[in-house]
């Protein structure tokens, strides 16, 4: 006989996971499909740097996941934001509006392993891994059919609801038939760990150019985490860069901020381009995360909008009863989710295209942003949403414990 769940998670990378550890504290039922078998972490999980907006600290501390981290996180004290070639900067302190930090940054295998950690303290929750997803059945009796396949060959399970958190090449959103926008930045963003003369006192530093953004990130290791974004043409030549050439490269684009950069870690490169999905639900299913939504990583925004996305899931489904996947609730789902999503989206991609949009009327009109950006009015709802407070924001994530 086919296993039964309230909710089964297909995807156990951070936004997956991170519902399932949500949902457990609610009493449910929750099977958890993961493609890595026990003992490894997903590849997502690897050497960049995630940026953990305020809400979401709150959230993964509610969650008990950020007293499991190795690793102190880095606090980000200050935001310094500029664009080679133009005048004017942005610079936010978070001691203007009474807080200790905009966001803290941890590296994303730390993080893996704190959520793995939690996850092994769950009573309630059935994981299965590794396990390949296959598709999706007919609705019987109130239960999606989700075929599945491990070592002893193809099952089925069954679920009230499906929620897809497989990332951006989702297979449940390709089940669903739901169909996506697409837009290529035709830029690569290189990820890596650098030393400098200066350690981080707490300054995120992000510099634009043509060819996208480059970042340091204070990490809580007493290093820089560092993004790099090129053209796409560019990305094996700067792939194959030795260190000392890659170092000064680095250099040119971020300037001497944090002084000279002394040595770096290994790189990693990805192409930047977002997936949208046309629509987050279907019947008994609904998409998280970059199963959503993949968008530019320009302010740092994607895995706390997907955070967003998980938390406010499980609190429709404490206040909506018994049925997890009933249509009433994936719709109110969809239209909770509107808001923040859209305007995230907007941010991060309209950001990206402005910045690195080489047009010579653009360096004007760009100067005068930055410079109008410095008003106190625009500056607070910058803040708002660096810190992950947009649209209608889940309890946990504004720090009231459920």
């Amino acid at each position: 006989m086919s296993e039964r769940h309230d909710v089964l998670i297909v995807g156990g990378g951070l936004v997956g996971a991170s519902l399932a550890i949500a949902l457990d504290r609610l009493g449910r039922d929750v099977g958890l499909l993961e493609a890595s078998p026990a003992g490894e972490l997903p590849v997502v999980f690897d050497q960049r740097n995630l940026s953990f907006a305020a809400a979401t600290v709150n959230a993964l501390t509610a969650l008990g996941v950020m007293q499991k981290l190795a690793m102190a996180p880095g606090p980000i004290r200050r935001i310094h934001v500029s664009r080679a070639g133009d005048f004017g900067r942005v610079q936010l302190d978070a001691a203007d509006y009474d807080r200790p930090w905009f966001g803290q940054v941890v590296v994303a295998r730390d993080f893996g392993q704190a959520l793995e950690a939690r996850l092994q303290e769950l009573p309630r929750l059935r994981r299965y891994r590794p396990m390949r997803f296959l598709g999706l059945g007919e609705v019987v009796d109130g239960y999606r059919q989700v075929r599945v396949a491990d070592e002893a060959g193809e099952r089925v399970l069954l679920a009230r609801l499906v929620v897809g958190a497989d990332g951006t090449t989702s297979g449940v959103r390709g089940a669903l038939g739901i169909e996506v926008d697409r837009h290529d930045f035709q830029q690569t963003l290189f990820v890596a760990r650098v030393r400098s003369q200066r350690a981080p006192d707490g300054t995120a530093w992000e510099r634009f150019t043509d060819t996208g953004p480059t970042a340091l990130l204070p990490r809580g290791d007493r290093h820089f985490g560092t993004v790099h974004g090129v053209a796409r043409d560019q990305a094996e030549a700067v792939m194959a860069l030795d260190d000392a050439a890659w170092l000064q490269r680095l250099q040119a684009a971020i300037g001497w901020r944090a002084g000279r950069l002394l040595d770096s870690g290994p790189r990693s490169a990805y192409p930047l381009i977002q997936v949208l999905a046309r629509a987050l639900v279907g019947e008994r299913a609904v998409l998280l995360g970059n199963a959503a939504q993949t968008i530019h990583p320009l302010g740092a925004q994607g895995f706390n909008l997907g955070l967003r996305d998980a938390l406010t899931l499980a609190e429709l489904l404490e206040e909506g009863g018994d049925d997890a996947g009933s249509e009433a609730l994936l719709q109110a789902y969809a239209a909770r989710r509107e808001e923040d999503r859209r305007q995230t989206v907007a941010f991060s991609g309209g950001l990206a295209r402005l910045t690195s949009n080489p047009a010579p009327l653009m360096r004007p009109l760009r100067s005068l942003g930055l410079v109008a950006a410095q008003r106190a009015s625009v500056q607070s709802m910058l803040v708002g949403g660096a810190m992950g407070f947009r649209g209608e924001v889940p309890r946990l994530c504004r720090g009231e414990a459920a």
